[in-house]
């Protein structure tokens, strides 16, 4: 068995053959069209030939890994390298074949003056996987490494710690209704002039008031991203008499009948009110009558929104833990 460094002309073929038969075949990670494959890894803006590897036996691939350091990071010594991609043909698992595959890797960090690695849905690339025991509802991205799995065991054993963990969510949207207790303090609050509606420019103002009273730049981004597409996707607000209060995200339903969130927020003058319970839930109800059958999201340990989320019939389908290694 040797390692070799990669390149797509000579390898790339037969590591994509290598993903479908022994990766996605397990039934968690999911599967790509070949030219689907080569655009999300090969093509990715960050993915760089130097830090990709293969082991091979003979001309046989049995095993690919590559990390991953974001184009504005690379002179930037206290940015991360990331790390979150290893396949190895199953008959050759257990030979230290991710082992010497992973040394390469580290190797190539340092090189490039790294200091630590992190596995973590911040990376440049994140894998879509599927909802266990489902009919295939996905997640678009990995936010971290699965726990108690092969992978979380094989990064513990080479020296990563948990930083913090995080849990994933998933319902089937057939299963949703609006909770009675919802819809009664929708009525209250509309009568102190809190109404939960579809945004309208003509009819809503206090945009960019909102993005800096929420104090959160992603979702900031989210918001102006979206109103500055030639048609922008709908979302709900909560409007207190016309002004801009709480948002919803984006509101479409993806090719794989995923209902899209980006998440929600409320301004914090009008918090207390129930006001993130009836958001989410208008969301969903929203998304199920939209035509979406199922909606998936994750959120950390210590976001007290995820109380929200169970409340409204969601179920923890999934708990992953952000790694990071140090390197010396």
């Amino acid at each position: 068995m040797l390692i070799k460094n990669f390149t797509v002309n000579e390898f790339g073929e037969q590591v994509y053959n290598l993903f479908m038969s022994d990766v996605v075949s397990e039934g968690f990670y999911q599967e790509f069209e070949k030219e689907g494959f080569y655009n999300f890894l090969y093509k990715n803006p960050h993915f760089k030939e130097s830090g990709a590897f293969v082991a091979v036996e003979g001309d046989k691939v049995i095993g690919f890994t590559c990390g991953w350091i974001r184009k504005e990071d690379e002179d930037d010594a206290t940015k991360p390298g990331y790390f979150n991609t290893i396949f190895v043909k199953k008959e050759y698992r257990r030979q230290y074949v991710a082992t010497k595959l992973f040394e390469k890797v580290v190797e190539w960090f340092k090189a490039n003056g790294k200091t630590f690695v992190r596995s973590v849905f911040l990376g440049p690339c994140n894998w879509p996987w599927y909802i266990p025991e489902t009919e295939k509802h996905n997640h678009p991205g990995l936010p971290a490494v699965p726990i108690n799995t092969p992978y979380y065991f094989f990064l513990t054993r080479n020296d990563f710690h948990a930083q913090g963990h995080i849990d994933a969510f998933h319902l089937p949207l057939a299963k949703f209704e609006m909770n009675p207790d919802v819809l009664k303090r929708m009525e209250e609050n509309e009568k102190k002039g809190l109404k939960i509606e579809v945004y309208d420019p003509e009819k809503h103002y206090g945009v960019e008031e909102f993005c800096e009273a929420i104090n959160n730049p992603g979702f900031a981004r989210s918001i102006r991203y979206n109103l500055n597409r030639e048609k922008p996707y709908p979302f709900l607000i909560v409007s207190d008499n016309g002004r801009m209060a709480g948002w919803t995200g984006p509101m479409y339903t993806e090719s794989t009948g995923r209902g899209h969130l980006d998440g929600i927020a409320v301004d914090p003058n009008v918090r207390g009110g129930g006001l993130g319970k009836s958001l989410f839930c208008s969301l969903c109800d929203y998304s199920k009558k939209q035509g979406s059958s199922f909606m998936t999201f994750f959120t950390g340990l210590e976001n007290p929104a995820r109380y929200i989320y169970l409340y409204a019939g969601f179920r923890i389908c999934q708990s992953f833990a952000i790694m990071k290694k140090e390197i010396k």
